[in-house]
């Protein structure tokens, strides 16, 4: 008697071709180069290679710090609503505006003394350059990069445009904290 027909097999034969062809898959691939374009600086390769930081990285770190800290003033505002069950008042928004500067201040400062970066900074692959070689910024470096922001967020924008001037230190954080962010890696 022959037993109970075996089942068919689920997995896949093992390929070492494929296998191969994943291990060599860049995990950071660099973007198709522009062969219209003659001159070298155009290059997304010659444009990375002094390693600055670019505007759009730097609003996408700093849009993901602005989105944490929005984030947890919600959750407290919300729970708040739960506990006393009424609606905020007018006069509240003025502790909520100091309670969500506080909580910006401890989701900049704490992380770039104790890491070297952001939440958003690390989302954007950013890291503060040192010429000393050391990562962590000093709690001073930290404040001072924490109102830089601050100044440069409290004015849209606008004072990125004086700062054009300089391309080794281009936003007042970087000006206020004595460090440049770059792309890390």
């Amino acid at each position: 008697m022959s037993g109970p027909p075996e089942p068919p097999s689920l997995s896949a034969p093992f390929n070492p071709e494929a296998e191969r062809a994943l291990n060599d898959f860049p995990l950071r691939p660099e973007p198709p180069l522009d062969l219209g374009s003659t001159d070298a600086s155009e290059t997304p390769a010659a444009a990375s290679a002094s390693g600055l930081a670019f505007l759009p990285d730097r609003a996408i770190g700093a849009a993901a710090d602005v989105a944490t800290s929005i984030l947890v003033v919600v959750i407290a505002l919300l729970a708040a609503f739960a506990a006393r069950d009424r609606t905020p008042r007018i006069s509240g928004l003025g502790w909520a505006a100091l309670f969500a500067l506080t909580v910006s201040f401890f989701a900049v400062v704490v992380p770039l003394v104790l890491f070297g970066r952001t939440v958003g900074m690390a989302l954007a692959g950013l890291v503060a350059k040192d010429e000393g070689g050391g990562r962590r910024l000093t709690p001073t470096q930290a404040v001072r990069r924490w109102a830089g922001t601050l100044i440069t967020l409290a004015g849209a924008g606008l004072p990125l445009l004086w700062s054009l001037r300089d391309a080794g230190a281009p936003t007042p954080a970087d000006r206020l904290s004595g460090r440049t962010l770059v792309r890390d890696g």
